[in-house]
C-alpha cells in the first residue's frame, strides 16, 4: 500500500513502502534516487507514493510484442505482488501491468485496474490513473499522459528493456 495521504510519514514508512526493504537502514539519499530526482525532497514529496521493483519479460505473437510487466499475458513480475501478480496501491487499485510495444521507445502504460475483472470500475478515489503525479521508472521520473478514458491506463515515455529488474515508483 501507499505511504498516508496525511500526518507523519516516518524513515520506516519510506523503507517498507517506497525501498521496499524490511530491514537495514535508510537514506534520504536513497529516497531522492526513487523518487526519481537529483534535488531536495522533502517528506511532503512523498505522501501516496509506492515504490516497487519490476523483472521485465518480452511477449510477442503474430499480432504485437511488448517488453516489460503484464498480468493478463503473464509476462515479467513485480514485487511486492500484493494480488495475484500486482502492486496494490489502495483497497481496491492495483497496477496490473507497465510494458511497451517492443521497439518503439516513445510509448509505455502503467495500467491501473480494480479488482472486479481488471477494470477501472471501482477503482479507491484519489487512486486512478489520472490521480498520479508522478511516476519513476529505472529512478527516472517521466512525463505523464493519460488514456482517452481519462481514468485507467497513464502513459510516459521509456523503452523497457525485454529482461533484467528495474525500480518504479508511482505517487498519486
Amino acid at each position: 500500500m501507499a505511504t498516508p495521504a496525511s500526518g507523519a510519514i516516518s524513515m520506516d514508512d519510506m523503507r517498507t513502502h517506497i525501498n521496499r526493504a524490511t530491514t537495514s537502514s535508510i537514506s534520504m539519499d536513497e529516497m531522492r534516487t526513487r523518487y526519481g530526482g537529483s534535488g531536495a525532497i522533502s517528506f511532503s514529496d512523498l505522501y501516496k507514493t509506492e515504490g516497487f521493483t519490476i523483472t521485465c519479460g518480452s511477449y510477442s505473437s503474430k499480432f504485437f510484442s511488448f517488453d516489460g510487466f503484464d498480468k493478463s499475458f503473464a509476462v515479467g513480475s513485480v514485487s511486492p505482488n500484493e494480488a495475484s501478480g500486482m502492486v496494490q496501491f489502495a483497497a481496491n487499485s492495483y497496477m496490473s501491468g507497465m510494458s511497451a510495444s517492443a521497439g518503439a521507445d516513445s510509448f509505455a502504460g502503467a495500467s491501473l485496474a480494480s479488482d472486479t475483472a481488471l477494470s477501472q470500475t471501482g477503482i479507491t478515489a484519489g487512486f486512478k490513473g489520472t490521480d498520479v503525479t508522478r511516476i519513476v521508472t529505472a529512478n527516472t521520473s517521466r512525463t505523464l499522459g493519460w488514456s482517452a478514458a481519462g481514468a485507467a491506463t497513464v502513459y510516459f515515455t521509456y523503452d523497457f528493456p525485454s529482461s533484467g529488474t528495474i525500480h518504479c515508483l508511482v505517487k498519486f
